[in-house]
């Protein structure tokens, strides 16, 4: 009775180590519901991509560069409205010469200011263009922001996909030993040719190498990842509930990129660009130059006060290749924004092919391949075990599950990486982005 109860215990002790040591195939993992899988990831202490997004927000170096480019922005606004400065005029007139000259007693001294005015609207001009260089570094800095979520956003779902790829060469690794020791029990019975033994060995090798190259994907994959944090000590898991998660958001279309930061930074560039032609019209027109102040006569020890006023004539110098070049030059912004757009909807319509199409393979693999290849595998494999298949059928059955599992993650990774693209395009982001700029102003 001892010895029995004794094995009992010993056989639910395996029992448990076994189930706890278990890795979940990724065609398992997507039965389970994903709430059940957030609440357990997070009790886990595991990092979701809204956690990502937050710390390579606040950390990333490059968010940091953006706004010192919105402060040099600012400065120039400030600059662009101050006046020339004045001048002060000190001079000695009749001096060093001849006769009643020789001396000072003849002398008058000039004690005065001069200031020139801008009055073609210049002071306006440069305003105009220090406003839109503001406007362009905050708008490029919201790109810069909604980048930063796209390449995380990417990073974080190839760092799960390679981290599934793991525990997929390892399950493969353990179903290769598993046929290898079915093999072994046939060849020892005289049941299978000594050939069926070499090859499950070289399948058990293959498979050792191919999860060898899954673990350095896996750290290429997180170093990439760690490098857009800017931090390599992100504690914790990452969730991978949403990577099994398929969900097509409403599509972008073409009429919503006439609303993100591309589109309205291209405005702010042509009218920069028109601002700077105003410019350059308005430094054609001469700036006339006041002087004022005091002379003394030496002589009779009186005072006079003494005006002038001075303006270039704009006869051999018009300013016109100056604003020939800008007037070009904001043609040429035009037509580079106009193309830009053009190519913006060329690619928009690109991505969201990549969507769809990843979205119905990957459902395809989900609902139908896989179920069919797990059967597939587990009956052949049954009946190799009982001598009803040859061993060339267990090893295609092997190959064709691998490889819909491998096309499975594949294809969830492109879904995932073609939305993120999808969602940049979009500016999906872009509200809320906008109202955390307006905030750290």
């Amino acid at each position: 009775m001892r010895v029995r109860y004794f094995c009992f215990l010993l056989c639910g002790l395996v029992f448990v180590h076994s189930y706890a040591n278990a890795t979940v195939p990724p065609d398992e993992v997507v039965n389970v519901p994903l709430a059940e899988r957030t609440v357990q990831d997070h009790a886990d202490g595991r990092v979701t991509l809204a956690d990502s997004i937050k710390i390579a927000l606040r950390q990333s170096p490059r968010m940091q560069a953006y706004q010192k480019a919105i402060a040099a922005a600012k400065g120039e606004l400030r600059q662009s409205t101050a006046w020339i400065n004045p001048d002060i005029n000190i001079g000695t007139d009749n001096i060093a010469g001849s006769g009643q000259y020789k001396n000072f007693s003849s002398a008058e001294a000039n004690y005065g200011v001069g200031q020139e005015f801008e009055i073609g609207g210049q002071i306006a001009a440069r305003e105009r263009i220090a406003e839109n260089s503001v406007a362009i570094a905050s708008l490029e800095s919201q790109a810069g922001q909604l980048d930063l979520i796209r390449d995380v956003t990417v990073a974080y779902y190839q760092r799960i996909a390679a981290e599934e790829s793991v525990s997929l060469a390892q399950e493969q690794k353990r179903i290769a030993e598993d046929v290898l020791r079915s093999v072994n029990v046939r060849v020892g019975a005289a049941a299978a040719p000594l050939l069926q033994r070499s090859r499950a060995e070289v399948e058990r090798s293959t498979a050792s190498i191919a999860l060898e190259k899954a673990y350095q994907e896996k750290n290429t994959a997180q170093a990439a990842f760690d490098a857009l944090l800017g931090d390599p000590r992100i504690p914790g898991k990452l969730d991978s509930g949403d990577f099994f998660l398929a969900d097509k958001s409403a599509p972008v279309t073409e009429a919503m990129l006439e609303e993100t930061p591309a589109k309205k930074r291209l405005d702010a560039s042509l009218q920069k660009a028109q601002a700077r032609t105003d410019l350059e019209k308005a430094n054609a027109i001469p700036n006339p130059r006041l002087n004022a102040g005091v002379r003394n006569f030496y002589s009779s020890n009186d005072q006079a006060f003494v005006v002038g006023l001075s303006m270039p004539i704009p006869i051999l110098n018009g300013n016109n290749g100056n604003i020939e070049k800008a007037s070009q030059d904001a043609l040429r912004i035009e037509m580079e924004g106009r193309q830009t757009m053009l190519d913006l909807r060329a690619e928009l319509r690109q991505v969201q092919a990549r969507v769809d199409n990843s979205y119905k393979q990957a459902q395809l693999l989900k609902t139908e391949i896989l179920p069919s290849a797990n059967r597939g595998f587990q009956l052949a494999r049954e009946g190799y075990s009982l001598g009803r298949f040859a061993y060339l059928e267990v090893l295609d059955a092997q190959r064709s599950l691998s490889s819909a599992k491998r096309q499975y993650i594949d294809a969830l990774r492109d879904f995932h990486t073609a939305k993120a693209q999808l969602e940049r395009l979009g500016a999906i982001h872009a509200a809320t982005l906008s109202v955390a700029i307006q905030n750290q102003e």
